[in-house]
């Protein structure tokens, strides 16, 4: 059976990518987090790192601990929900959603965790094939997609609608061929927003993404509008994200003959119960969403 003392230091180690750090934070020498890690090696009779200089990559080994290690963790928390008790103001609440709904979200989320200090948020921004993936896997509670789901094992509640924008640079002309001149700016939803609205409003040219050159792909949400303000091409985002670009001088939104809204859900687990702390969260997105 791996030491979990020995676990538990190796699987900081990967988070920090340091030695030192990794003492530091664990109350440790050096040494002893070396330590830990041969006794490790010594155990599954492998290395699990390979050292080069001051750096290390994880060996095939190591890897297979770490997701070994992944797994224990998850374990154990959701073994410390179970015999902890369902507190409506304590314990952590797991979530994923779209960058653009992290941008509206993550900050009233805080605020709430000001109100109520014994409550934690993991929220990862992801696109929707993730966030199904996440809940189906219990590695989230709840989700909030833009796809509606079939699956009977899946809950999915809708919240809202949100306008798509197609975002040009400042002086570019909508136009089809203008488009096709500039070039889409892909993202993680690109290609599933960008569809719904081209497909709309130009019925007879668009026949899918492959014919419109693609002149970048970035996945941080706070960025995806840069390139399109430097005249790079052109993007299609829900309107939240749109109105968080710092720069709105440097880029206008096209205005559409068909207008285009897309639904927000909220997916969990059919017979995963709850715990009571997320009526918060069903609350606070009752709250901004259902007016």
């Amino acid at each position: 059976m791996v030491n979990h003392n020995f676990l538990r230091t190796f699987m900081k180690l990967v988070s920090t990518r340091h030695f030192t750090k990794t003492a530091e934070q664990l109350h440790m020498t050096q040494p002893g987090v070396s330590q830990h890690v041969k006794k490790l090696e010594a155990h599954l009779g492998k290395p699990i790192l390979h050292r080069f200089g001051k750096s290390f990559e994880l060996t095939s080994a190591g890897e297979h601990l770490y997701q070994y290690g992944l797994k224990l963790l998850e374990a154990e928390r959701e073994l410390d929900e179970c015999v902890g008790g369902d507190e409506f103001h304590s314990g952590e609440c797991r979530l994923a959603c779209s960058g653009s709904i992290t941008l509206q979200l993550y900050p009233q989320l805080l605020q709430l965790q000001s109100k109520h200090p014994n409550l934690s948020f993991s929220m990862e921004a992801a696109p929707n094939a993730r966030i199904i993936d996440m809940v189906r896997q219990n590695k989230c509670e709840i989700g909030l997609i833009t796809e509606p789901q079939n699956d009977p094992k899946l809950k999915q509640q809708q919240l809202a609608k949100e306008p798509l924008c197609l975002v040009l640079p400042k002086d570019v002309e909508y136009s089809w061929q203008a488009l096709f001149d500039l070039g889409f700016i892909n993202h993680p939803d690109g290609h599933h927003y960008a569809i719904q609205v081209l497909e709309a409003n130009f019925s007879d040219e668009f026949l899918g993404m492959g014919q419109i050159p693609q002149r970048g792909y970035i996945n941080q949400i706070s960025q995806i509008l840069t390139p399109v303000a430097a005249g790079l091409g052109f993007t299609v985002l829900p309107k939240a994200a749109v109105d968080a670009f710092p720069h709105p001088d440097l880029i206008h939104t096209a205005i559409l003959e068909s207008s285009i809204k897309e639904s927000i859900y909220l997916l969990h687990k059919k017979h995963r119960p709850l715990p009571k702390r997320y009526q918060l969260i069903n609350n606070l997105l009752l709250g901004q969403w259902q007016h």
